[in-house]
């Protein structure tokens, strides 16, 4: 669950949706909510101007009167309007009034979370995604940006394009906010606050990729490194295990998956040096 969105909502007296048929802002037509959260609602909407389906992410009314959220909401749409490329959703427009939202475009196909419930990626496959990763990543490291949650459900894949989705944790090298991002995913300087650094994303990266690979996740569903001792323990055997796994089906992967998840920062490969390694598709699938 991520800082700012992390949980459906569902208190009393909250106000509701924005019905079907009915304009959300100016211009854009409720087709669908896509998703309730805590400080965000996602809506599938019609663009009246564009003719065409877009994704609004907007500030819940109930909770405009929070700087924090309308704050990241408008980092995120300025990023995206701003860094451009083809791995990486777009934005068309910030709005500030009545409400803070961003228009995104409507991405084909499904969340990369889905295809991995419906059945492991093949090795070759793997390489391919990660490379369009690594090459998105290295443009946001490149500008001075951090994405900070890498994961399934951030990737959107459609006839082998993968787009990553989601700024909203997104900042620059540094220190951040302790806990700030998804549990199993989430690598422990980010547990810890900082230091935040492009080896962060490697982590995230490479947990993603031995996802596809084995459908689970390096150091469980709910690792949030809760205290040095868990970290040390966390070094040596659940990631050996969870090399193993991935040497079965993709043993040329295995080594570069087990490097991304080293729980010290300083011993994970560059996002240059992941991606030099996937550029040979040599993996042989072995299931």
């Amino acid at each position: 669950m991520t800082a700012l969105d992390d949980a459906d909502a569902g208190t009393a007296g909250e106000i509701p949706p924005v019905a079907v048929g009915d304009e959300l802002i100016p211009g854009y037509v409720v087709v669908e909510l896509l998703r309730r959260g805590r400080r965000l609602d996602t809506y599938d909407v019609l663009s009246v101007e564009r003719r065409c389906p877009c994704i609004v992410k907007i500030v819940r009314p109930d909770r405009a009167h929070e700087q924090r959220p309308a704050h990241a909401l408008t980092q995120e749409g300025e990023l995206l309007r701003r860094l451009t490329h083809p791995h990486l959703v777009r934005c068309y427009e910030v709005i500030e009034t009545p409400y803070p939202a961003i228009v995104l475009e409507t991405l084909p196909g499904d969340m990369l979370s889905a295809v991995i419930e419906d059945g492991r990626l093949a090795a070759t496959d793997v390489a391919e995604l990660g490379l369009q990763l690594t090459s998105v990543l290295a443009y946001l490291h490149d500008n001075g940006w951090l994405h900070l949650d890498v994961k399934p459900s951030n990737i959107v894949v459609a006839a082998g394009r993968a787009t990553l989705i989601d700024l909203s944790l997104a900042a620059p090298p540094g220190s951040g906010r302790a806990g700030a991002g998804t549990r199993g995913y989430l690598a422990p300087e980010q547990a810890a606050g900082g230091p935040l650094l492009p080896a962060t994303d490697v982590f995230g990266l490479g947990v993603t990729l031995g996802e596809c690979l084995t459908g689970t996740l390096a150091y469980g569903n709910e690792a949030t490194w809760d205290g040095p001792r868990w970290i040390r323990r966390a070094r040596i055997a659940p990631r050996r295990r969870f090399v193993r796994q991935i040497a079965r089906r993709a043993p040329l992967l295995a080594p570069l998956v087990g490097s991304c998840l080293a729980t010290d920062p300083s011993q994970r490969p560059s996002i240059a040096d992941v991606r030099a390694a996937l550029r040979h598709p040599r993996q042989d699938d072995s299931a």
